[in-house]
């Protein structure tokens, strides 16, 4: 007569389940802003995936609206620069006026790479301005 494999304790099956519920390790990174943004605190954080894909979320507090900069500018654009693959848009940055914050997640298959927020006049720009408030390069993600 087969015999039935021996059930897992309750304590083992809570460990394997705990195991897999484990969030991926995260990376922290706390960034200066630059002229004309220079009160702003700005985190980022990169998340590896099982995929081995890399998700950056950023978050921005203490941000002025872009008009008050200057009244010609619109918004905050998140870029992600590759060496050797040149320089892509991740997004425009979610921005809250009212709490002066703005936030973006945003993916790279990349390991180095550097983030870089400008000030823009125009959301759906293809480069980023002149106008650099955030740098940050990335390694060893």
């Amino acid at each position: 007569m087969p015999r039935n494999p021996p059930m897992p304790s309750c304590s083992s099956t809570c460990l394997i389940a705990c195991l897999f519920a484990m969030p991926a390790c995260v990376s922290r990174y706390e960034v200066d802003t630059t002229s004309p943004a220079y009160a702003a605190d700005a985190q980022i954080s990169v998340r590896v995936t099982k995929t081995g894909i890399r998700e950056l979320r950023i978050e921005i507090e203490n941000l002025a609206p872009p008009a008050r900069i200057d009244p010609s500018l619109h918004a905050y654009v998140v870029w992600i620069s590759v060496p050797g693959y040149g320089i892509t848009k991740a997004g425009v940055l979610d921005y809250d006026q009212e709490d002066r914050s703005g936030r973006l997640t945003a993916t790279t298959p990349h390991s180095k790479f550097e983030v870089l927020v400008s000030l823009e006049s125009n959301p759906a720009a293809s480069e980023p301005s002149q106008q650099i408030v955030l740098r940050k390069l990335l390694e060893r993600t």
